[in-house]
């Protein structure tokens, strides 16, 4: 039996085209994100520091700052679903970047005079974040235009390679600049970083589908309820959005207690432990580089469900693993496979998803998803640490591990094992409103044949930082949920 075709490249179709990043557009979008996540890796140092050394905040207060940067997704990502299909995703992304930019250098400069207030850094975390749900969707959204659809397999591996790599550079960075700068001045790395971006993102010249006329246009509230109604009627993005946000709370809950496992029972010395979680970022690399090149070899279902079943095998040594350098380099090396698997099926999911969402559902179909990850992560977290009290870490490791099953089991049971091929979109009216063709429950898609035309290309952003020194387990989760680092 002959293998599949080439997602971007099928059988019959001319020789492979030059790389992506030998595109003017592509490469700056690529540069952006990349200097974007690493800002807010330092941020994702500097603050809690900030709060606990400088200003001596409380327990209760310290868990307040997260209780800010992870709100706004829970009130925000729906709207801006439907603000990233009714106009211009790129000037979107840009007012986004440079607004959080400006409200990020409000501590540097308030530095200036003295300590800023508690209350200016949960103000700063709240609008930071909240500009981010907007602009992380519209930027996950505005790929489909920047590279077409045939391309987006690659896009999005070399995007997620690319924001792995940062990641990396960012966490080990984050630590000594702000013990050199102090946690006010260090965040104001992250606020040019987001300017950065925005520059990086007005070099582009692709132009844009134009957004619906304003007369075609439905209620907020009605635009929301078709995008959920499209996620939920389509067979194959519903099971990538209930995978998704399985990995997203299983992982969460493996970062909420991953370091002081670490540190507690395996006796791990902080150097070692910045070893170990820097492997999560090599990983990420190296998924992002064989996710597409597998993809292309065995199609892209067969990749994610390889992936996803990985995942917790990669995580099961960690239940035995002993203290000392062997239980280490062991964990080390898990969580490089499971980081791997992340970013290879992860990009693969998210480039189906834009293949078969039409134009005017690309935001709605991201924001969806996104919600939902965005309300798991916290409870799971919550969970993650009742558990770890009750019954112990290593007990509350393994229960994560069986959950860790769940996403793969989802897409087992669903027409993913079929996706062989790239798929096309799926031919949904413009509004697509709750009335949606029986082709949406009955087939969400069809393999793309040689010599298929792909269609006119659809019309990511920074990604959502993460807590702690937990950066590379809520990594892998980032890969895989929707509000991937983008």
């Amino acid at each position: 039996m002959s293998a599949p075709a080439a997602l971007d490249e099928p059988t019959g179709l001319p020789p492979a085209r030059p790389s992506l990043l030998r595109d003017r557009d592509f490469a700056s979008y690529l540069i952006g994100q990349a200097v974007s996540v690493t800002g807010s890796d330092v941020t994702t140092v500097a603050i809690p520091v900030l709060a606990a050394v400088q200003l001596h905040a409380s327990t209760l207060q310290v868990s307040g700052l997260a209780v800010a940067g992870r709100l706004p997704p829970l009130l925000f990502t729906l709207p801006a679903g439907v603000w990233a299909d009714r106009v211009a995703k790129k000037p979107l992304i840009v007012v986004t970047d440079v607004a959080s930019g400006l409200v990020m250098l409000t501590l540097p400069a308030v530095s200036l005079a003295g300590t800023p207030p508690l209350a200016q850094l949960y103000a700063v975390t709240f609008l930071v974040a909240a500009l981010q749900a907007v602009g992380s969707t519209a930027s996950i959204t505005y790929v489909p235009a920047l590279v077409g659809r045939e391309r987006l397999v690659e896009a999005h591996a070399r995007l997620g390679a690319s924001n792995s790599l940062a990641d990396l550079i960012g966490t080990n960075c984050g630590g000594v600049l702000v013990a050199i700068l102090g946690g006010a001045r260090a965040v104001c790395l992250d606020a040019v970083s987001y300017l950065v971006s925005a520059v990086m993102l007005l070099r582009i010249r692709v132009p844009e589908p134009l957004a619906p006329p304003r007369s075609e246009r439905s209620s907020m509230a009605a635009d929301i309820r078709a995008g959920l109604a499209y996620v939920w009627r389509t067979p194959l993005v519903r099971a990538f959005v209930v995978s998704n946000a399985a990995t997203a709370a299983a992982m969460s809950a493996s970062a909420a207690i991953w370091s002081l496992f670490l540190l507690r029972d395996l006796h791990l010395s902080a150097q070692v432990l910045g070893v170990v979680m820097g492997a999560g970022g090599s990983g990420g690399v190296a998924g992002g580089w064989a996710g597409r090149r597998l993809a292309a070899r065995f199609g892209p279902g067969p990749v994610i469900l390889a992936s996803l079943l990985l995942v917790p095998v990669a995580q099961t040594p960690l239940l035995f693993a002993p203290p000392g350098p062997v239980g280490a380099a062991v964990i080390g090396g898990g969580m490089a496979v499971q980081c791997a698997c992340a970013v290879a099926s992860g990009g693969l999911i998210r480039s189906v998803r834009q293949m078969l969402a039409t134009d005017e559902l690309q935001g709605r179909a991201q924001a969806a998803g996104a919600w939902l990850a965005s309300a798991l992560r916290p409870l799971a977290a919550l969970a993650a640490g009742v558990l770890g009290t009750v019954v112990g870490l290593r007990a509350t490791f393994a229960a994560i591990t069986l959950a860790l099953l769940v996403p793969f089991a989802v897409l087992w049971r669903s027409p993913v094992r079929q996706l062989t091929a790239s798929p096309t979109p799926l031919e949904l009216p413009a509004a697509a409103g709750p009335a949606l063709p029986a082709a949406c429950a009955a087939a969400p898609f069809r393999a793309r044949q040689a010599g298929d035309d792909a269609g006119p290309p659809p019309p990511v952003r920074k990604h959502t930082t993460t807590g702690g020194t937990a950066l590379p387990r809520a990594q892998a989760a980032h890969q895989l949920d929707d509000q991937e680092r983008l």
